[in-house]
């Protein structure tokens, strides 16, 4: 018997019963894992942009590496080597030194992180004395331990997953996109997974990944958001008024991961907890009244918190409002199409200034470039708003807020002041 639980909600696995092909994207990531190209999956959260991945390229072909808001990059390639199962030979890393500033010492017995054991000592500026030939050094960056990685890689016959870069500090973006021009050279390839809207992040970062990267956008239309409703009534043995069905999809913003919760909880609310033995038509409105004010008071908390905590910036305390409750603020107050198109940053300066004169264009570029790496140090996860660098936009990447905004009856931190 099909259970509701296996039909509607978010799930990390790939849906059974209601997966949709949108866009024929399957044939689009197939194709371009047949190429040599760099591939990322960007777009706003919950749109199944993993999913899309798990669908056409299963877990045992990759080596997944989770990105968070301290994440560095020498962090990323020993994460990658314990995935692989790969130690640095001795031979290779006579010159290599840790680069960190801690010290410790690493003799028979105990692990070096991510590495091996080891038989010599570590010590001051990191570099290793070597005791015996069975020392394994940390990773150095530099094109000899760049290279030796990619050779690993290749001879794994997998691909590299980087889940979540957009947590990654921006300077080790960078880094990240320099290196990765490096190991297109090696022929080595990795699937680059994101929230953010616009083109083109990568090249920003590195115009030399220019022509080796290739991106896939990840959006739903709404005949494809009806589809996964579609399959959803076929999988439970019923159908929706057509008028209910309309008002899961407009207030689900086009995002997927929400129609899938508010379908759930429709559902939920109307009994249907598993395959109806008779067909049966779901016309009552009140499930979808109650649903509504049930997620918005799930994510209460986490619009609360991202309110209050991000619109002071790194500031734990001060007389004068932050700029970053300025920019939140107009975000905020923005209409759903300009969310969805993005705030340029002039506009959001001119708004601000209606507010706060005395803000100036280089303090709001400052605070902008830090907001993604602000809300991950704040937890708010996943991303609210996010500012792209190259278009000078910031973007909505979170559609919840949207519905929040609309039932949540939200109380801001500055409606407050």
């Amino acid at each position: 018997m099909v259970q509701l639980s296996e039909v509607f909600g978010i799930a990390t696995s790939i849906p059974k019963y209601t997966y949709v092909d949108r866009a024929s994207l399957d044939k689009t990531f197939k194709y371009l894992l047949s190429r040599d190209q760099h591939i990322v999956i960007h777009g706003p959260s919950k749109q199944g942009k993993t999913i899309l991945r798990k669908k056409n390229l299963q877990e045992q072909h990759c080596l997944t590496v989770q990105c968070r808001s301290n994440s560095t990059l020498e962090q990323i390639y020993l994460e990658i080597l314990r995935l692989l199962g790969t130690h640095i030979p001795t031979e290779i890393t006579k010159s290599f030194t840790l680069g960190a500033e801690g010290k410790g010492k690493a003799s028979a017995g105990i692990k070096v992180p991510f590495i091996g054991s080891g038989t010599g000592e570590l010590e001051g500026s990191g570099s290793i004395e070597k005791g015996s030939e069975s020392v394994y050094e940390p990773v150095g960056l530099n094109p000899e331990s760049l290279g030796y990685i990619a050779e690993q890689i290749k001879k794994s016959n997998k691909r590299v997953i980087i889940e979540d870069f957009h947590y990654l500090p921006d300077e080790e973006k960078k880094r990240l996109a320099f290196d990765l021009k490096a190991l297109w050279d090696n022929s080595v390839f990795f699937i680059i997974i994101g929230i953010w809207a616009d083109q083109n992040l990568l090249t920003y970062y590195n115009g030399d990944l220019s022509g080796r990267v290739s991106e896939i956008d990840v959006q739903w239309t709404k005949s494809e958001l009806e589809e996964v409703l579609s399959k959803g009534e076929n999988a439970l043995n019923f159908y929706w008024e057509k008028n209910i069905k309309q008002e899961i999809i407009y207030d689900a913003n086009q995002n997927v991961g929400l129609l899938q919760r508010i379908a759930e909880k429709y559902c939920f609310e109307a009994d249907v907890l598993e395959c109806l033995p008779q067909v049966k038509n779901l016309t009552d409105l009140e499930p979808l009244h109650r649903c509504r004010i049930a997620i918005c008071n799930e994510e209460s908390v986490r619009y609360r918190q991202f309110s209050e905590s991000v619109s002071y910036g790194f500031r734990i305390s001060g007389s004068n409002v932050s700029v970053y409750q300025r920019i939140i603020r107009v975000c905020i107050e923005a209409s759903d199409l300009e969310l969805y198109n993005g705030l340029h940053q002039n506009d959001l300066l001119n708004r601000i200034n209606q507010l706060e004169p005395q803000v100036r264009s280089s303090d709001l570029t400052k605070a902008l470039e830090r907001l993604d790496r602000l809300q991950a140090d704040r937890s708010i996860s996943p991303l609210i708003f996010s500012y792209n660098p190259d278009s000078r936009k910031v973007q909505l990447v979170d559609r919840e807020l949207l519905f929040y905004r609309k039932y949540g009856n939200p109380n801001w931190s500055w409606e407050e002041s």
